[in-house]
């Protein structure tokens, strides 16, 4: 019943074989073999335009015990195929696209899904045996153009000595997660998350946060588990422990990455080396190609010794082959265009399987039509909770919109076949499933079950949150007539109701989100309010892309008007002038979607003049910014210090970028080392958004209630590990995310400091709205103010994890939590001003913690206190103690090693 049962030389039990991805079989094959079967699949669009993030092009199979198995992320499934007739056999579904191949070997099949879990189902019968959730919360996006978790599992799964490997997450800003589970059961064997803020050097020898991108086939190499992180270079992890042993940012000097990462046979190379192929890492570098690896290795397998190179075709293969690989004797074979053959030593005449799927149309409701032309022909996004799809296959059919169908808990295979390239199935019910804000032009309620769900308070709130989905700017609710009732416009801000149909309530979305700005390119302050830190994705994607230099976009009614260069004619750049401009792009802002012709027409009829002749200068910039190249620090005006509570001028990190900044009002934005900014509102220190790189030109705008970074990294090949535009949208103070607030020396602070928070073992600083400036101990994310704190033992034990794992009560903040020092005997922090304050001690228990239930004892200035600390495993708990007087040091004694995660000092405004 082993799950990782060593391959035979019969099998091709994962991706190029085998764990270290080496695509080296030592089963023989025949070179006359005869084509046994074909079957035409969809087609499948990639992920990402870039060919250097194209791990999901076309389909990867693998094959073991006389089945082959075939992902896809065109309608979320995983199938297995007979080998001897290419019958389909079974098909298992998730919520959303399978970008990887699958890994197998003892009677199943693990995969992971864009909809953040990771799955295992029996090889003989697609039957679910475990899963396991990358992370605890639902959170869902719109990645790639489509609805999927915030964390993808886009580190694609490796099967080695009974254990699988995986990486969910793409953004470190909002925590990557690498995995080892054992195979057999799903339980977890150790986790890794604590690799997505890591302060280092970045390219033009800057200084960033940065952080693991996974995105590409995790790889075995020795004792080292190798994670591709998307455009750069690959991670090491220790594969006993999950410990990393080696990472290198966007480094100066490092040319293009990409997805494809294999290791040679033992026999060809050293261990430790990891190649890569010359045709993935490639990128034109303005003037320039830029590339490097081994040409054409990932289109070459060997079996027994022999090399075949895929790519030169073979003899009854139409179209451009994807992918080859050899099992029980048999060489199968995808293609680019979505076929796949199995070629045999067979007597039979070959069986031709054609593009399956239910073609069942379910009867179209006349009500449906008549919806359909209440609202028109609109494009985007539709959610629609329907029970039995009627609706949603209807909608797809007679519109253009892409529709995502959420129904209960079982959805039935029939319907699930009816998914096409704008209809897809998810599994949800109507009072559970979370959408993220602002993304859908059309949401409809069908469900008959829907109202008595949502007839009490609950439900209303539910329904307000689904309004939320709703996008500005016109974006319809569709609510059965009988809700007409329930509804109150003034708790759905913008709503225009309309119920003059006999079965349906529409509910538009009208104009802009209140307390939101546009910006129209014109280097004015754009102060949004609903655009505050800390800030989480809200959409990613590649579908628009801009050069590095292109002129800044205007953001106008929720779309983002954008003209480019037309950079690769190289015959009109000279000195200080570039390239002449492209027609305008128009694309929405809440979704990344670019919009079509027939769109926006009076945006396009206002915006449709553009000089499409002139050579355009190198670099645009705001009036204050005098030197393109080489700006001036950041003049943003006056702060009130959080330590000391004296006025001073606003200073914060600032590294190498020619964009300068530019104070929007609320938030001055700029290059440093990679996209950053600093919150005017909370003085919230540099936070660095790793992974895209921002343009020359300032390019990272708060507007329409968003954060706008598109993309403008076209021209550029320094590997950023995620060329790509996004929208941030503002979190909850409760997120995860971390800044450099600056350095300070110690005098400057001698004898001054009034509130100071302490967080042990954090990545970075954080600043709270209340006030306290929060510093890491000991100092990781870059300069910081420098505090005297002394402690017993002088190293303590550091531990991390991730704040998306900590329970904690009201009161605690779960970044706080999420690390601590666990073998503290006494503290001693000195630089205070003299005074009565609250002192606030955050104890916190993790899986592998010292403290538990066991009562606490603290001696505070040679006071003592006692109190219980009972802490379930990945909990937390702040005690708070008043009337601390402090002449200048605050000391600390523990009568146990005690796991502290953090100490906050404050004046005590009772005295």
């Amino acid at each position: 019943m082993l799950l990782a049962v060593p391959a035979t030389a019969e099998d091709w039990p994962m991706w190029r074989c085998d764990a270290g991805r080496t695509a080296h079989a030592s089963q023989e094959i025949k070179m006359d073999l005869k084509l046994k079967w074909s079957r035409e699949l969809p087609r499948l669009e990639p992920a990402y335009r870039d060919n250097r993030l194209q791990f999901d092009a076309g389909y990867e199979p693998i094959a073991f015990g006389n089945r082959i198995f075939v992902s896809s992320s065109f309608d979320g499934s995983v199938t297995a195929f007979d080998s001897d007739s290419g019958a389909e056999l079974w098909k298992f579904y998730t919520d959303g696209p399978v970008r990887f191949a699958p890994v197998g070997g003892g009677g199943r099949v693990i995969f992971g899904s864009d909809d953040g879990w990771i799955y295992c189902v029996r090889a003989s019968q697609g039957d679910l045996v475990w899963k396991q959730k990358a992370v605890p919360l639902e959170r869902k996006l719109i990645g790639n153009g489509q609805l999927i978790s915030v964390w993808p599992i886009r580190g694609g799964p490796v099967l080695y000595e009974e254990k699988v490997y995986f990486a969910a997450g793409v953004w470190p800003l909002e925590g990557v997660f690498v995995y080892c589970l054992d195979a057999a059961t799903g339980q977890v064997v150790w986790l890794n998350d604590s690799s997505s803020y890591i302060y280092g050097q970045h390219p033009h020898d800057t200084e960033a946060f940065g952080g693991l991108a996974p995105q590409g086939y995790l790889l075995v190499d020795g004792d080292d588990l190798v994670v591709p992180c998307s455009n750069a270079y690959p991670a090491r992890f220790d594969i006993k422990t999950g410990k990393l042993k080696e990472f290198k940012l966007p480094t100066p000097g490092r040319f293009t990455g990409g997805w494809f990462a294999a290791s040679r046979p033992e026999k060809e190379t050293r261990r430790g080396e990891v190649v890569f192929d010359r045709s993935v890492n490639q990128k034109r570098h303005e003037d320039k190609m830029r590339e490097e690896g081994i040409s054409g290795i990932r289109g070459k397998i060997s079996v027994k010794g022999k090399d075949l190179n895929f790519l030169d075709g073979y003899p009854g293969v139409e179209g451009q082959i994807y992918s080859m690989v050899v099992a029980d004797g048999n060489l199968i074979i995808t293609t680019e265009e979505g076929k796949i053959y199995c070629f045999g030593d067979s007597p039979e005449a070959a069986k031709i399987h054609g593009l399956t799927g239910n073609e069942e149309k379910l009867t179209t409701p006349d009500n449906i039509s008549r919806l359909l032309r209440k609202i028109g022909k609109r494009k985007g996004y539709a959610v629609v909770f329907d029970d039995n799809a009627t609706a949603a296959e209807s909608i797809a059919r007679q519109s253009s919109l892409q529709v995502i169908a959420v129904q209960p808990v079982e959805i039935d295979e029939r319907i699930r076949d009816m998914s096409s390239a704008k209809l897809s199935y998810r599994v949800g019910e109507i009072s559970q499933y979370v959408m993220p804000p602002y993304f859908a032009d059309f949401v409809m309620l069908n469900s008959p079950t829907v109202q008595g769900t949502m007839s009490d308070s609950t439900g209303y709130s539910r329904l307000k949150a689904i309004y939320e989905s709703v996008r500005p700017f016109g974006g319809v609710l569709v609510l059965p007539k009988s809700f007409e009732a329930l509804i109150s416009t003034e708790n759905l801000p913008g709503a225009v109701v309309e119920a003059t149909d006999p079965d349906y309530l529409f509910i538009t979305r009208s104009g802009a989100l209140k307390g939101s700005t546009d910006y129209l390119g014109d280097w004015s302050q754009s102060p949004d309010d609903l655009v505050k830190a800390p800030f989480g994705v809200l959409w990613f994607g590649d579908q628009v892309s801009h050069f590095k230099r292109a002129p800044q976009p205007r953001f106008v009614n929720g779309v983002m008007i954008s003209l480019d260069k037309d950079w690769t004619d190289a015959s009109t750049r000279k000195g200080k002038v570039d390239y002449r401009l492209l027609p305008p792009k128009f694309t929405d802002v809440y979704t990344g979607r670019p919009l079509e012709a027939d769109e926006v027409p009076e945006l396009r009829q206002s915006f449709s003049e553009f000089d499409a002749k002139t050579v355009q200068p190198s670099q645009y910039r705001p009036p204050q910014q005098v030197d393109d190249w080489k700006p001036d620090a950041p003049k943003a005006g006056l702060r009130v210090n959080p330590l000391t509570g004296e006025e001073e001028a606003r200073t914060f990190p600032k590294m190498y970028g020619c964009d300068g900044g530019m104070d929007y009002g609320h938030l001055y934005t700029m290059r440093s080392g990679t996209a950053a900014f600093y919150d005017l509102r909370n003085d919230s220190g540099t936070v660095n958004v790793s992974g895209p790189r921002s343009g020359c030109t300032n390019s990272i705008i708060p507007a329409n209630g968003v954060l706008n970074l598109p993309y403008f990294y076209e021209g550029c090949t320094c590997s950023y590990p995620l060329p790509m535009g996004l929208s941030l949208i503002s979190m909850p103070e409760t997120f995860e995310q971390w800044m450099s607030w600056g350095a300070a020396p110690a005098d400057s602070l001698k004898g001054k400091i009034q509130r100071l928070g302490i967080n042990f073992g954090a990545p970075g600083d954080r600043r709270t709205d209340d006030g306290t400036l929060w510093l890491d101990f000991p100092e990781r994310g870059g300069p910081s103010p420098t505090i005297s704190v002394v402690t017993d033992p002088a190293e303590p034990d550091y531990v991390y994890h991730h704040s998306l794992w900590m329970q904690v009560p009201n009161g605690t903040w779960p970044w706080v939590a999420g690390s601590a020092a666990t073998n503290l005997k006494a503290i001693t922090i000195s630089g205070f001003k003299k005074g009565s304050y609250v002192l606030r001690l955050t104890f916190s228990r993790f899986n592998d913690s010292h403290i538990a239930k066991v009562p606490v004892e603290v001696t505070i200035q040679n006071q003592t206190e006692s109190f219980p600390c009972d802490l379930k495993a990945m909990s937390a708990l702040t005690k708070s103690f008043r009337g601390i007087e402090i002449s200048s040091d605050l000391s600390l004694k523990f009568s146990a090693e005690t796991c502290l995660s953090g100490i906050e000092i404050l004046p005590d405004e009772t005295k």
